[in-house]
């Protein structure tokens, strides 16, 4: 089986394609696993990173709540939102702080 997707993305034309239902159902199977593939990354990547409180991120960065809001609205540090709680991620923070890692 030629690989359908490969024919899709180099394909400069609108190309007309026939297939058989073995075919299709592997390439289906072959987007679900990619899908599965990118979604386990993401994930895992996410479990690994640190949240921090908003208390947290002022005493690390020497500011006040005022410019933690300012940044956040200028997308500088985006807060997240979980509950009522308001939390940073820690990547965030070291990008502002120059890429050095605080010791919390």
């Amino acid at each position: 089986m030629t690989d359908i997707l490969s024919i899709i993305q180099d394909s400069n034309a609108h190309v007309r394609l026939e297939v058989s239902g073995e075919d299709l159902l592997a390439f289906s199977n072959d987007l679900i696993n990619r899908a599965k593939d990118e979604l386990t990354t993401i994930v895992e990547e996410a479990r690994k990173e640190r949240f921090l409180s908003k208390e947290e991120v002022k005493q690390l960065c020497g500011v006040c709540d005022a410019t933690l809001w300012h940044w956040g609205k200028k997308n500088y540090l985006k807060p997240i939102k979980v509950g009522n709680k308001v939390r940073y991620k820690m990547s965030d923070v070291q990008r502002i702080l120059g890429n050095h890692t605080p010791n919390i």
